[in-house]
């Protein structure tokens, strides 16, 4: 799930390695990553050009910060994580 939706801010394969190995203490490489955003790349660009409603009566919001380096400097990033609800609650 986070490994998705640092790919659609666009997190390099490498922060996205750094941030599973501080929060999972897990080993996964650049390689690997890019097959797991590439094999659900088609869903991604289905879900991005979805159509929205035009009214959510609930909404939900929540942010995660994580260090990635950037530049040879690290850096804080943010990713939000929104979640509306329709009128059918769905």
């Amino acid at each position: 799930g986070n490994i998705l939706s640092m790919y659609a801010m666009g997190v390099s394969t490498r922060a996205m390695r750094d941030y599973v190995q501080q929060m999972y203490a897990m080993e996964i490489s650049p390689a690997e990553i890019s097959r797991i955003t590439d094999s659900v790349l088609p869903e991604v660009q289905e879900w991005r050009h979805r159509p929205l409603e035009t009214v959510y009566p609930f909404i939900f919001l929540d942010c995660m910060f994580f260090k990635v380096r950037v530049n040879g400097a690290v850096d804080t990033r943010a990713i939000y994580n929104i979640l509306g609800v329709d009128i059918a609650g769905k």
